[in-house]
């Protein structure tokens, strides 16, 4: 396929569409289980390093050291200096869920993007960190804050600022040390279509379990917007792109994607990726 790259410079691409289409037929729960996994994994080489940089350290403090690289050194020590517990196993796809249910509880619309939309959408991948957007209200943040505090770290005024300016904010589960950021719905045109075209996908089985997440279509926009904004080096953004316009394939809404990409100025991008993932709509899949 003229223009096609492979996810990695080391692959073939015949081997790299054969990836892709395995990727293809799995069912989201099964790539959710996928990008769990890939994020255990990536913790427990952390931990790994510590012991080996560390090798007297205590549990408590491979667990302060896991927490300053996952998280930074300035809210390791505002959150876990004194800090005693076992190390949870950090599982994204769980975190996600836990936060979907939140929302859930308080009847706010919300969805699941970044790069867990992309790992069940498109290629898996570990991630430390989850992606929501929630249509949150002012009178929805005393109840969010009863429902996280204890297990979740939570600023009530950075929640309140964040839904003022319609912006974001974090929130850090305490036994895992990962983040959520959580996007205010705006009233930005795409954002609302984004709320509109959400789907609801099996996440997990045994026990069965659904959650919001962005459409494949405004995944592959999102991150066209910050691989854009990030200078366009992001090999990740760009990776995460390429994932879901290969696994995805025909299925895909072109000409959505071609007149969002027009109406936010990345055309050229956008007709890029489309060649490397080796699309058109005349394509064979």
């Amino acid at each position: 396929m003229l223009g096609y790259q492979p996810q990695s410079f080391d692959t073939n691409p015949k081997i790299d569409k054969f990836l892709m289409q395995a990727f293809r037929q799995m069912p989201p729960w099964k790539k959710a289980h996928l990008t769990n996994e890939a994020t255990k994994g990536i913790q427990q080489w952390a931990i790994i390093g510590i012991r080996n940089q560390y090798p007297h350290a205590t549990p408590d403090e491979i667990r302060f050291q896991l927490a300053i690289r996952w998280l930074g050194k300035e809210t390791a020590n505002q959150l876990y200096k004194d800090s005693l517990g076992k190390i949870v196993d950090a599982e994204s796809i769980q975190l996600a869920l836990k936060v979907a249910e939140i929302f859930d509880t308080l009847a706010v619309k919300y969805l699941i993007g970044g790069s867990v939309a992309s790992s069940i959408l498109g290629e898996p991948r570990a991630t430390l960190d989850v992606d929501m957007v929630a249509d949150l209200q002012i009178y929805n943040v005393e109840p969010l804050i009863t429902l996280m505090i204890g297990e979740f770290y939570i600023d009530e005024m950075m929640v309140k600022e964040a839904i003022h300016r319609q912006s974001s904010f974090n929130v850090i589960h305490l036994d895992t040390m990962q983040k959520v950021d959580i996007f205010i719905l705006s009233e930005q045109p795409l954002a609302q279509l984004e709320m509109q075209r959400r789907q609801q996908l099996v996440i997990t089985q045994n026990p069965e379990r659904s959650a919001w997440l962005a459409s494949s279509e405004d995944i592959i926009l999102q991150k066209l917007i910050w691989y854009r904004l990030g200078n366009q080096v992001s090999d990740r953004q760009w990776r995460d792109v390429l994932g879901v316009m290969k696994v995805q394939a025909d299925r895909l809404d072109f000409k959505y994607l071609r007149d969002w990409a027009e109406r936010l100025n990345f055309a050229t991008l956008m007709e890029q990726a489309f060649r490397e993932a080796g699309l058109n709509e005349n394509s064979e899949f």
